[in-house]
């Protein structure tokens, strides 16, 4: 319950409020339940990634790869949870421009939820997409066009043109066409 109550306040824009509860169950679960709960790592999960949306990413990176360890161990690398983690200790090296980290993990997230989840998976998506913004910000910009491309595609046949993931591998997409000198079609 009061997991459950940082994520309501999480989405209402309450983050301080959200991580003092995040923070709270998380404590009291590894206490009571353990380090490998999947309660417990759920908790680690949404503290991290409550950080990272608080611009906190060097807090949120330690909470990121204990997770990842974690459900390694007892999920294994092909559950889908593990993978999901994967993808976001990947994206967070992306984001703090750790690129040469971010890569293997990126690429193994993606690889196992295309044989595990599917092309059109939500976080197989999203996986397409990091990866593609990874090789645009390593200037292998012709290796990005293809996820980029399968990215928005693919969300436009599945979620519409006005969804917000939609919109945002839009964005992504012209941004890549303005790196490449394809100004009008950016």
């Amino acid at each position: 319950s009061i997991n459950n109550l940082g994520m309501l306040l999480r989405q209402m824009g309450q983050l301080e409020e959200a991580k003092a509860l995040f923070e709270e169950a998380l404590k009291a679960q590894r206490e009571t339940l353990g380090d490998r709960s999947p309660s417990t790592l759920s908790s680690i999960n949404n503290l991290a990634t409550l950080l990272e949306t608080m611009g906190q990413l060097e807090k949120a990176k330690p909470l990121h790869e204990e997770v990842l360890q974690e459900q390694r161990k007892t999920l294994g690398d092909c559950h889908p949870d593990t993978l999901l983690s994967i993808n976001n200790l990947g994206s967070l090296l992306l984001a703090v421009s750790q690129l040469q980290e971010a890569r293997p993990l990126l690429e193994e997230a993606l690889k196992a939820q295309r044989e595990t989840l599917g092309d059109c998976h939500k976080d197989t998506l999203i996986s397409i997409s990091n990866l593609g913004l990874l090789l645009m910000e390593m200037g292998q910009l012709q290796e990005a066009k293809p996820l980029l491309e399968e990215a928005l595609q693919t969300k436009r046949e599945t979620l519409g043109d006005r969804h917000p993931d939609t919109l945002l591998s839009i964005n992504n997409m012209g941004t890549l066409l303005m790196n490449i000198g394809q100004l009008e079609e950016a």
